[in-house]
């Protein structure tokens, strides 16, 4: 029996010891099949799913990097714009001011005891009017700057008023007057009788070649045309919301809805220069 405890002993004492070998040699190679393990080569499969990530993370980098730029150039394209626009602005005042001071004297040459020039120290439209100007016409009308510079006819601007019983006479008289001095009459719009203008607009072309733009009104429609400007900028702003534009509409129609008419007035006319 003694033998029999002693021989189970020692095969346990064996198996432990085996154990024990196995388990330092998982130990130790243990690291070399983890490494071994991730740093096989990837299946195509695998290849492929990689690579796709690889794609989108790109794509993702690109697309950013692609709105960035065309933000950028939007910005760029702004600015080039504005500043050119300005400077086309400038030079269309440097040459309206060396015609000014002759054709604000064939202007006062127009007054008399019946008619008046009104709104004179706003003769010479401003830059950043111009500027604005010529950015709208462009847009609008889907001309290059240059062109929709070349087409303002108002950077110098004048307005006659007339008494009302003689307005037609004197419309009449002081066109005859700037025609015979050497202007000619390159446009006439006679709007009396209209939804949201009243009056007579003539555009000239002085004797050096310059457009100069004069207004022909009477008292009240003068009056009437100035309390109704903020309106009018209200519609014509493309920045003017639709509920805006609406109200704005309405309120022009109520305003030139006041205007008396003198009587003739909707049937003077001009020939134009050929």
């Amino acid at each position: 029996m003694g033998n029999n405890i002693q021989k189970q002993l020692h095969g346990s004492h064996a198996l432990r010891c085996l154990t024990t070998a196995l388990l330092t040699l998982a130990c130790v190679f243990a690291p070399y099949m983890l490494v071994h393990c991730f740093a096989a080569v990837p299946t195509r499969e695998d290849r492929t799913v990689f690579a796709e990530m690889a794609s989108l993370y790109n794509q993702d980098d690109l697309d950013k990097d692609e709105l960035l730029e065309e933000r950028a150039q939007d910005r760029e394209s702004v600015t080039a714009k504005k500043i050119k626009s300005h400077m086309l602005a400038k030079q269309l005042i440097a040459r309206a001011s060396a015609a000014e001071k002759d054709v604000t004297a064939d202007m006062q040459s127009l007054e008399d005891a019946a008619s008046r020039l009104a709104g004179l120290d706003c003769r010479l439209k401003s830059e950043d009017s111009l500027a604005r100007k010529i950015e709208s016409d462009a847009a609008g009308k889907s001309l290059g700057y240059e062109e929709a510079a070349s087409g303002v006819s108002d950077v110098l601007r004048y307005t006659l008023i007339a008494s009302s019983g003689q307005y037609n006479e004197q419309v009449r008289t002081a066109l005859q007057k700037l025609v015979a001095t050497g202007y000619r009459v390159v446009k006439f719009r006679n709007a009396w009788g209209g939804k949201f203008y009243q009056g007579i607009n003539v555009q000239l072309v002085s004797p050096a070649g310059v457009p100069v733009e004069l207004q022909l009104h009477t008292p009240q429609s003068f009056s009437i045309k100035q309390a109704s400007h903020g309106v009018y900028e209200i519609r014509r702003d493309p920045q003017s919301t639709p509920e805006e534009v609406q109200r704005a509409t309405r309120l022009s129609l109520a305003y030139n809805a006041q205007v008396r008419k003198p009587l003739g007035a909707e049937l003077i006319d001009w020939p134009l220069a050929s």
